[in-house]
């Protein structure tokens, strides 16, 4: 980031040669998706100089003259986060913090618009970085305002794509050419518009900034039976706006009158379920929760998708299905905790239907067009496989709690962060799906040191676990940076299943953290809360693990800021270990 020269102001009470902003250098810091990242918060003692500066300035600073510095409670938050960024980027006291520039363009700040997050009683404001109106990729700005529009945090993942020319010398239209050229799926480009963008491509020999364009959310289906299990429904594609070459392939969608009754799921255990009757019949609707359950009918929904959800399920015939009931529960059981825990209306947090199928087999990975050891969210809804037991009887996917709720949370986490679904940041997406899975999978026992911490029983033949959130190693996996596995896109998305452990790790140390006196340091729920405001509010399309570590420690201030500083030290201290003892630094 280019340093403007900005002339310092002495605070006084400062030793000589001690400005104000001096400690937030070590603030600013580069990670591997090319993005400078920078925080500030209230509740950070470190920072308690430089905040007590900045509103000192405030009187005299030209975006709070109009209203007036004292009145930011009667603005309206988008308004007073502006001021607040702009005082930022503009003022001495944080010569660290500027606005880059690049071929003489300046960088502009365009609001994404406002959220209230309940679980910490706050309001986030956030902002993408443009350059002559073009977007920066994965750039970042979060403000939060306390209710009466106070300061509480600043967060900021922004670039400086220097030396690349803004002026694309290919047409969008080769852009969708190059696309179609590429090999391995068969792509539906109507529609598609490309669109400019600054992009930092970490994969060429060199990392470097690119103009490309950006061509989102392509439909795409395997063009051969024997196409990797694990194939997407949609991708992303990046295309160098100057060449016309294709620079990246993105994954889109990862893989793993209401009236009650009592059911058998595929687990043969009694489940209570909302069901929706029409003089006699019955459907497997939860009006409260916006859910509902489909047949598939053993469908391919990566060649046949516009088919889904299937067919309605209902009584008669009886009963209702296992694996139907298995689904519904479940889901049901993930949208209360969305909303009960994490304050979320659903998955789109505004209360949008959860539709899901079971009895779904995509073909190209079954045996016998019956089994498919996968769900999927495909982007609008769940799709449930299913293998067999030793009995010869189908068991849904969807039987497991655990694999549910890691499945709808990526619905949560496209929604929301969108972090890429490739490399480190595609191992950070699978690592908050894992986390929210086990911690919904466990969350009626209060005590985290005795939980199951192993994860995808259902999605193995054999019935066994694919992951282990507690000893990552038990599988194969890494349990710490000095092991992180560097893999081809092809290969796993490039690791994302296998290096997620290491962010697993760091979270199972966070939710078994005791204190001094032997008690755990948080109950499951601030767990969930810190996580989840940290993916949904800070996190972006291409966070690494140590963008999640920062996030989370900032979340955690806003959260249990105005506790005893003792009590304060135990939880950051619980948070900063727990990353540190995997490598994430």
């Amino acid at each position: 980031m280019r340093n403007r020269k900005k002339t310092r102001t002495r605070v006084p009470g400062n030793k000589r040669g001690s400005y104000p902003g001096r400690e937030l250098r070590r603030k600013v810091y580069k990670t591997g998706n090319g993005l400078l990242n920078f925080s500030m918060h209230a509740f950070d003692q470190s920072d308690a100089s430089t905040l007590a500066q900045l509103t000192q300035e405030r009187a005299e600073f030209s975006a709070f003259s109009l209203e007036g510095p004292t009145n930011v409670a009667q603005l309206d938050p988008e308004t007073v986060a502006k001021c607040y960024l702009a005082q930022a980027l503009q003022s001495s006291t944080i010569p660290t913090f500027t606005a880059p520039e690049s071929n003489g363009l300046k960088s502009e700040f365009k609001s994404l618009g406002t959220v209230t997050v309940p679980v910490t009683g706050t309001t986030t404001v956030k902002f993408r970085q443009t350059l002559g109106s073009i977007p920066v990729y994965g750039s970042l700005i979060t403000i939060e305002l306390d209710k009466a529009h106070n300061l509480v945090s600043l967060t900021s993942s922004i670039g400086e794509p220097e030396g690349v020319s803004p002026i694309a010398r290919r047409a969008p239209a080769a852009a969708v050419k190059a696309v179609e050229r590429y090999p391995e799926f068969k792509k539906q480009l109507v529609n598609i518009v490309p669109q400019l963008m600054y992009y930092f491509d970490k994969g060429a020999s060199k990392a470097k900034w690119r103009l490309v364009y950006f061509l989102q959310r392509v439909p795409v289906t395997p063009k051969r039976r024997d196409q990797t299990k694990h194939a997407p429904q949609c991708m992303d594609y990046v295309v160098d706006a100057h060449t016309g070459k294709r620079v990246a392939e993105l994954p889109w969608t990862p893989g793993m009158a209401a009236t009650l009754e009592r059911a058998i799921d595929g687990l043969k255990q009694s489940r209570e379920i909302k069901i929706e009757k029409t003089g006699a019949a019955v459907i497997l609707k939860d009006t409260s929760a916006n859910v509902q359950t489909f047949d598939f009918a053993f469908d391919d929904p990566s060649v046949n998708r516009d088919r889904l959800p299937g067919s309605a399920i209902g009584r008669p015939p009886e009963p209702l299905p296992p694996s139907a009931v298995s689904a519904h529960a479940n889901t049901v059981a993930v949208a209360e905790f969305l909303r009960n825990v994490l304050r979320r209306n659903n998955i789109d947090n505004k209360g949008g239907p959860i539709n899901c199928s079971i009895n779904c087999v995509v073909a190209a990975d079954s045996p016998d067009n019956k089994q498919w050891l996968n769900a999927k969210w495909y982007g609008d809804q769940m799709a449930y496989g299913q293998r067999l037991d030793d009995q010869g009887n189908l068991i849904s996917i969807s039987a497991h709690l655990d694999v549910v709720g890691h499945e709808i949370f990526h619905g949560v986490t496209r929604s929301t962060a969108g972090i890429e679904y490739a490399f480190e940041s595609g191992a950070l997406n699978e690592s908050y799906s894992d986390i929210f899975g086990a911690i919904i999978a466990n969350f009626d026992n209060p005590d985290p040191s005795t939980w199951n911490w192993k994860l995808g029983a259902g999605m193995s033949r054999d019935g066994t676990p694919l992951r282990d959130m507690q000893d990552p190693t038990v599988f194969h996996h890494p349990d710490h940076m000095r092991d992180f596995v560097q893999l081809e896109l092809k290969k796993d998305f490039g690791g994302v299943h296998i290096n997620s452990g290491i962010h697993n790790k760091a979270a199972y140390n966070i939710l078994t953290s005791v204190d001094g006196a032997g008690n755990l340091v948080f109950t499951p729920e601030e767990v969930a809360m810190i996580f989840y405001v940290a993916l949904t509010e800070h996190l972006s399309r291409t966070s690494q693990f140590s963008d999640s570590r920062r996030w989370v420690i900032s979340v955690a201030l806003s959260s249990f800021g105005k506790l005893p500083g003792d009590q304060l030290a135990v939880k950051l201290n619980a948070i900063k270990n727990s990353f540190s003892a995997v490598g994430i630094l």
